[in-house]
């Protein structure tokens, strides 16, 4: 029987763009519940400003107890058992991709979400969700020298491509024909909850998936 996972897939707008996307979570993590902080796809200046901020979305959503990471060498994957919910925060998808990697906390990660475990990806966050981080490559540079591209697989086989806008409908398609991976685009005003083996949009915008069919709608399965 397939697990219905408990993910979210943020597009990388701001608190109010993700307002939906943060109430579900916060509900994942329950009154009182324990959340897992970690911005480690950015350099060590910015962290405390992001934690910061993820304090003020969060907090007035009754999630007060917050803990922030930020090297993950320093920690053993059996630590996220202590916590009801884990965020990946955004920055450079490469770097991200390339420090889970390191820890072992990929492999960690893909885990607990089989068991249930609420994770939310925003940004860069999201893309190493995906089958494969190459949907970044438009903007992110892979100045960590990741030879590997293959993400964690938790978006019901689809790439994620964060930040999507219209504009960027030639570079999806040339993604898909180059890849053969279907891909959900997600704009900075919408998410996706990944429910396993099926995809739901989630916030205020339209969210599409690109396959060998070419663009259509995501929507939630009869």
């Amino acid at each position: 029987m397939p697990i219905d996972t408990r993910i979210i897939l943020a597009g990388g707008g701001d608190t109010e763009d993700s307002r939906p996307l943060d109430e579900l979570f916060a509900a994942w993590t329950g009154p009182g519940g324990r959340m897992l902080f970690l911005p480690v796809a950015l350099d060590g200046s910015k962290h405390d400003s992001y934690l910061e901020t993820i304090r003020s979305e969060f907090t007035p959503l009754g999630v007060s107890k917050i803990e922030m990471w930020t090297d993950l060498l320093e920690h053993d994957a059996k630590e996220l058992a202590a916590f009801d919910s884990i965020y990946l925060g955004g920055g450079s998808t490469f770097r991200l991709l390339a420090r889970l990697r390191d820890s072992g906390f990929d492999k960690a990660l893909v885990s607990l979400a089989q068991q249930g475990g609420a994770i939310y990806g925003c940004s860069a966050g999201a893309d190493v969700l995906g089958r494969d981080i190459m949907t970044c490559a438009h903007v992110d540079s892979n100045d960590v020298g990741l030879a590997e591209t293959h993400g964690l697989d938790l978006a019901a086989g689809h790439a994620v491509w964060t930040h999507y806008q219209p504009d960027a409908d030639a570079l999806v398609v040339e993604y898909v024909q180059e890849w053969g991976i279907p891909v959900v685009a997600i704009p900075e005003r919408a998410g996706v909850v990944a429910h396993g083996d099926w995809l739901e949009p989630l916030g205020f915008d339209t969210v599409y998936v690109f396959d060998e069919n070419g663009k259509q709608e995501l929507q939630i399965p009869v």
